[in-house]
């Protein structure tokens, strides 16, 4: 008993900690996720790669030693070594080192970007969940109120057929009405308990009751205040930077025609005997390229080609995105519109169900007519329910379609 006690107030606990926002849950997902951790790795793998280009186009500095074995004398052998420190940098250009560097940069900048976006995506991901859970148990709650107005209505219903002011299949009508909302009631159940997991799922954790934000603002802003943000959508500028680097690269094969210029200089610590008094000597060679059988050509045209790919995804994706924002937009004008319409309805559907249930106490209408004004108003407020959930949904999609960062969302404030 102890064990179980103890067991319970842990589970209470955890349940007082955990996340009940959906900013709090956003938070722990972007902490735990894996994407978005895999996306920090890419950004590592290109600041090496940064610093690899950079490290590459400067001279390398080494120490090296040699051994020569020359013939004297008939078949005696007289080794001659030397050894020293080397600084030579070979096939430079500048032109081609410089391109690298800087196709290095675009391609660091541009995973940066996609990790912004990735985390722009997954708000959409933690929200369908936090709101799917809210809705869920927002039906839940409905669906239990109504069962218990029905089982009400039942006792009165038995009353009435034992006075014979209603007949037995009135009550066996209402048992089904509540049949039906029980039903109901564990289908909500079980689409709490799958979004509970889910959101469990995303941050890594329990997750507690969620609490509803403060309902989205009933105007949007201009629909050209969202057009003008998609260029500042990080998928956006993480195409725009592999343009970058493809021109970049282009000019980095463009290179293959240029001098190439080679240096080295030699500090020794140990030469021959006839050559101890030179300690040191340096060389410069310079090549210029004539004929490379169409290769630096074909280098040339497979990058331009590329680029010409690149920015062709750049312009799709900017088309693209300016679609989603006009969808996204025109969802969420509909689903206002669509709740205030379910509003009304639930309102009218509770106002009938009054009407209806004081007219039959009256006797001047059946108790079928009361059955169907409870089955209206519990289709009245599941209906609410889902556009509401509607309503959530679609301004954060209008956010992330537009490229909103978390602290603009207006459901995270």
């Amino acid at each position: 008993m102890i064990f179980s006690l103890f067991f319970k107030l842990l589970l209470a606990a955890a349940s007082a900690q955990a996340p009940a926002t959906l900013k709090q849950a956003y938070e722990l997902a972007l902490r735990h996720s894996e994407s978005i951790a895999a996306s920090e790795q890419s950004i590592k793998e290109a600041e090496a790669l940064y610093r690899r280009a950079l490290g590459g186009a400067g001279p390398e500095l080494s120490f090296r030693t040699a051994a020569d074995w020359e013939d004297e004398q008939g078949s005696r052998l007289s080794p001659s070594s030397q050894s020293g420190l080397r600084l030579a940098k070979t096939d430079l250009t500048g032109y081609r080192e410089l391109a690298a560097v800087r196709a290095a940069k675009a391609d660091e900048n541009r995973k940066g970007q996609l990790r912004r976006r990735a985390e722009q995506l997954l708000l959409g991901d933690v929200a369908g969940a936090f709101f799917g859970l809210l809705q869920a148990r927002e039906n839940v709650d409905a669906t239990k109120r109504l069962i218990e107005l029905a089982d009400q209505r039942r006792t009165e219903l038995r009353e009435r057929v034992r006075v014979g002011r209603n007949r037995e299949a009135d009550v066996v009508g209402q048992d089904f009405q509540a049949a039906a909302l029980r039903s109901q009631l564990e289908e909500s159940t079980r689409q709490a308990e799958a979004r509970t997991d889910l959101l469990s799922y995303l941050v890594h954790g329990p997750f507690g009751e969620p609490t509803a934000p403060a309902p989205a603002p009933t105007a949007a802003r201009p629909l050209e205040d969202y057009l003008a943000r998609v260029e500042t959508r990080p998928d956006l500028r993480a195409a725009a930077e592999g343009v970058r680097e493809a021109d970049q690269l282009v000019r980095s094969e463009q290179a293959g025609r240029l001098p190439r210029v080679g240096a080295q200089a030699n500090l020794y610590s140990h030469r021959p005997a006839s050559l101890k008094d030179n300690r040191w000597d340096a060389s410069l060679t310079l090549g210029l390229p004539l004929w490379s059988w169409g290769e630096v050509t074909a280098s040339v045209d497979a990058a331009r080609a590329r680029a010409g790919r690149q920015e062709l995804e750049l312009q799709s994706l900017r088309r693209l995105a300016q679609l989603e924002v006009r969808n996204a937009y025109r969802d969420l004008a509909s689903a206002r519109r669509q709740l205030e319409l379910r509003r009304q309805a639930v309102e009218l559907a509770e106002k009938d169900h009054d009407l209806q249930d004081r007219d039959e106490k009256r006797g001047l209408v059946p108790a079928l007519e009361g059955l169907e004004s409870l089955h209206r108003l519990n289709g009245a407020r599941l209906s609410y329910n889902n556009a509401l959930l509607a309503v959530r949904l679609a301004s954060i999609n209008l956010d992330v379609a537009s490229g909103a960062e978390g602290g603009e969302v207006e459901l995270l404030k």
